[in-house]
């Protein structure tokens, strides 16, 4: 009787030990493929449709042959070239103007006329210098010729305008003031300050300018200060023949 159990025993443990290789046997073929038909509880399988699906998707990149088309549509912009259509019409207006802005110069100089001082005038003024003195006059000297002969008999005319019809002319003649053949001198104020711009000139027989009026200009001052350069009393200006 023992040993009828015993046989049982031995039957039941090989039994389970074949059951637990058997088990683990399966285990271990669900665990290398999760997919295989003694697994009652299957992954999910990985989709590898998405692989097939994205270069569908993604072949859309044709979609993007629209921004090839929309970049001609840029190309309008061109269309502003129109503008520079007013441009050449303002440039022949303001090449124009100017030409009457310098017809307008010339009137300026009409008053004095730029061609009659060096040709017409047998004369010229050169100034040498003002000072402090104790009146007020203009004197100089009558040169023949430039390299120092005097010249005598000569009329100088001093005025409060340039020329005759501007004021009171008065004459002298040089040589006559006792001192060198040439020598002239014209008193304003013998004793006090005369200030005032007056205008010399060598005068013809009736009192045309034979030397420029206005080069021959001298402005005096009452500046008392005879160590002031700026003071004007005493005025010396010469006339030389061309």
């Amino acid at each position: 009787m023992q040993e009828s159990q015993d046989d049982v025993f031995q039957i039941l443990t090989m039994v389970v030990l074949v059951v637990i290789v058997l088990v683990v046997a399966v285990y271990l073929l669900i665990f290398i493929n999760p997919q295989i038909a003694l697994n009652p509880f299957k992954p999910p399988l990985p989709t590898a449709t998405p692989a097939a699906t994205f270069p569908p998707t993604w072949t859309p990149t044709a979609t993007n042959t629209p921004t090839a088309t929309l970049t001609p549509t840029l190309t309008p912009t061109p269309t502003l070239t129109p503008t520079p259509t007013p441009v050449p019409t303002e440039t022949p207006v303001s090449t124009d103007t100017p030409t009457p802005t310098a017809t307008r110069i010339i009137p300026t100089r009409t008053p004095r006329p730029p061609a009659t001082p060096t040709p017409r005038f047998g004369y010229y003024p050169k100034f040498q210098s003002c000072s402090h003195s104790g009146g007020t006059f203009i004197e100089g000297t009558v040169y023949r010729t430039a390299g120092g002969e005097l010249e005598s008999g000569a009329r100088v005319a001093l005025s409060s305008g340039p020329g005759l019809g501007f004021g009171d002319v008065y004459y002298v003649i040089s040589g006559t003031q006792g001192r060198s053949a040439g020598y002239y001198v014209h008193v304003i104020n013998a004793n006090a300050a005369a200030p005032g711009t007056y205008y010399l000139w060598i005068a013809d027989g009736v009192g045309n300018p034979l030397s420029d009026p206005y080069a021959g200009r001298v402005t005096t001052n009452n500046i008392r200060n005879p160590d002031d350069s700026a003071a004007c009393w005493r005025a010396v200006l010469d006339f030389v023949r061309r």
